[in-house]
């Protein structure tokens, strides 16, 4: 038996506006599970892996959420790496720094909660990518930011800017020592224990299940992809991933399905 594990935003929907598959990659993922195992890995929390289960019909047992931080079989969690208490007051004081600053969105294994968006009277930049809900974001700051300080099971600090303004944000983070901050979209910065990835999920699996290099397969685009595909034999990025993971991986390729070109499903 074989192991795949995807990410989905820019590799198994190439379009983000419908989040559709094609159907010559949705006809791969359909054989493919017949007989192996299919693990979606993502950035996003586990409620949207089952809304994407349930909407596609994917037979998936496993699921890795934020970005690593969490690993799930069925709907039992059995793996979860959150930020360090040890560092929760630094880091409560500058997401207190950054509120109404930039869009903010906070998660652990169970729930994510969104604090605030950009709040901007006159615009900073005559152009921004950011999208419109985050200057129009409803305010639950007061009511969630405490979670940075008590709740231990916190796994993840999204947050939505422009561009423009990410040297100034990371630098607020130079003395975080057990923390990782990495872009996760052209105006995403995520926020974790620095030994998050969506690896952490994968190696938790080999080790627990015995599973060799050779029957894991792993497919990405982004910088968040990228500890997977550098540490997978079998690994796969899109031609139009980033530079970080296309230089991770060990093959590129245009659409999942060309994975079988590579490797035998069965």
């Amino acid at each position: 038996m074989k192991w795949w594990i995807s990410d989905f935003d820019g590799t198994l929907t190439l379009n983000p506006k419908t989040e559709a598959i094609d159907p010559k990659d949705m006809d791969f993922i359909e054989r493919w599970t017949k007989e192996n195992n299919f693990i979606i890995a993502t950035g996003r929390d586990v409620s949207y892996i089952n809304y994407l289960i349930n909407h596609y019909n994917l037979k998936s047992e496993y699921k890795i959420a934020n970005n690593g931080a969490s690993l799930y079989k069925g709907n039992q969690l059995i793996f979860n790496q959150s930020i360090g208490m040890d560092e929760r007051k630094q880091l409560f004081q500058i997401v207190n720094k950054l509120y109404k600053f930039c869009g903010i969105k906070i998660a652990d294994h169970s729930e994510c909660f969104i604090l605030s968006g950009i709040e901007e009277k006159t615009p900073r930049y005559n152009e921004s990518i950011v999208q419109q809900k985050w200057f129009e974001m409803e305010d639950n700051f007061s009511q969630h930011i405490n979670e940075i300080l008590n709740n231990k099971d916190l796994n993840n600090i999204t947050l939505f800017a422009h561009p423009q303004d990410f040297d100034y944000i990371l630098n607020l983070f130079n003395n975080f020592k057990n923390l990782k901050i990495i872009q996760t979209s052209p105006f995403n910065l995520e926020i974790m224990h620095k030994d998050v990835s969506k690896y952490s999920g994968i190696k938790f699996l080999k080790n627990k299940y015995n599973i060799s290099d050779n029957d894991i397969v792993v497919s990405g685009d982004g910088d968040n992809d990228y500890e997977m595909l550098n540490r997978c034999k079998n690994s796969f990025a899109m031609e139009k991933g980033t530079k970080k993971a296309i230089m991770a991986a060990n093959n590129i390729i245009s659409n999942v399905y060309e994975i079988e070109n590579y490797i035998s499903i069965n």
